[in-house]
């Protein structure tokens, strides 16, 4: 059985500094392999575009979700996934490591089990919930060593 490349799930975030313009998001995309997004995310990034009042920037949301955003594959939830974000969320909560929400915590189940690793700028609630996970944006940014 040949090992399946782990993909990358992106969260709302990166897509949000994408949309924006940041110089490494289209670099880091351009040089990584296997990326996908969640459904939830995809929810999420719409909600942001439509609540937006000026038209120009909800036109603009609106071309990146067609052009970055709508082809990619998308990881869906089961009943089990939200259980385990629950968890995840709720422990990382009780033991003081992070304050996550339930949309973190499906991502984070999401990607746990599917062996993905998730690109965001909010490592430090996926840190907390046990979920491998890169700020990409950052990474791309720093000097190569």
């Amino acid at each position: 059985m040949r090992k399946r490349i782990v993909p990358w799930l992106i969260d709302t975030d990166i897509f949000i500094e994408g949309e924006r313009g940041h110089p490494a998001f289209v670099s880091w995309l351009g040089r990584t392999g296997a990326v996908g997004t969640v459904d939830i995310v995809r929810g999420e990034f719409l909600l942001g575009v439509h609540a937006v009042p000026d038209a120009t920037l909800r036109q603009r949301g609106a071309q990146f979700y067609a052009d970055r955003i709508a082809h990619l594959p998308s990881f869906g939830s089961d009943s089990a996934d939200y259980a385990s974000a629950a968890i995840l969320a709720g422990e990382a909560r009780r033991l003081g490591k992070g304050k996550p929400g339930l949309a973190d915590g499906l991502i984070a189940a999401i990607a746990l089990r599917t062996g993905a690793k998730v690109a965001t700028r909010n490592t430090a609630d996926f840190q907390a919930m046990g979920c491998p996970c890169e700020n990409p944006l950052e990474a791309a940014s720093s000097p190569a060593q």
